[in-house]
């Protein structure tokens, strides 16, 4: 995934107030890398780009040599929103096994096997309703449906929101596996910790800026090294 010269606005009364400022990011397979910033610094505008929801006012973006929107149709794409809005009326079990059933890839009951093993959920908790879950269980159905079919791109938006320390655990492992296979992973988060036990690569974006991470070490220390960067500026 490589993006050059992102430019996204949007009109604000009678002016345009811009959101991403010319921004650059470049994302190999077999990869995590992480965007940390304050709110509202444009995380969620640039993974709106890069999934094609969002087309830039200026600058370009391709994801395996595609348009964005193009890559998406053809090939999936792994999303987890930081707000997931799941239908009424679907148990867990039932939106699971919809999402193998499209998943496209010709197995869907061993695809359905393998979503249900991600939750790490018993028999009851398949059967509740998951308008009627917790906060952190729609994120551990979120993050096993987004994962459904092996996707090649993983964007994930805030997926520490709402976790225990189970769900943590399970989510970077997750996290781990789906780059180990080759995948592309790409997420935003606050969880500076997590953004040092995890990325291969992290970028701040600020005031619609983009600029690597220059502090950067391993485990912990790179969690701290980052937030005191943060701080910096």
């Amino acid at each position: 995934m490589v993006a050059e010269g992102l430019v996204v606005s949007y009109r604000m009364g009678l002016r345009r107030l811009e959101v991403l400022k010319g921004v650059n990011l470049s994302a190999e397979s077999g990869t995590i890398t992480a965007i940390v910033g304050p709110n509202g610094a444009g995380k969620t505008t640039l993974f709106s780009v890069i999934l094609g929801l969002l087309c830039p006012d200026r600058g370009g973006c391709l994801v395996g040599g595609l348009r964005p929107s193009d890559y998406r149709r053809r090939h999936g794409v792994g999303y987890l929103p930081e707000l997931s809005a799941f239908p009424g009326g679907w148990t867990v079990r039932a939106l699971l096994a919809r999402g193998a059933d499209l998943s496209g890839s010709g197995a869907s009951a061993k695809v359905f096997a393998t979503a249900v093993a991600r939750t790490g959920f018993d028999s009851a908790t398949l059967s509740t309703l998951v308008d009627k879950c917790s906060k952190g269980m729609q994120r551990v159905v979120g993050l096993a449906y987004a994962l459904t079919g092996d996707p090649a791109l993983i964007v994930l938006d805030e997926p520490f929101s709402g976790l225990d320390v189970r769900a943590r655990e399970r989510l970077r492992r997750e996290m781990v596996a789906v780059r180990d296979r080759g995948a592309t992973v790409l997420f935003a988060s606050h969880e500076l910790l997590e953004v040092g036990r995890l990325a291969d690569r992290a970028f701040i974006l600020e005031d619609g800026n983009m600029r690597p991470a220059t502090a950067w070490g391993e485990g912990e220390s790179a969690g701290a090294s980052l937030e005191a960067e943060l701080m910096g500026h």
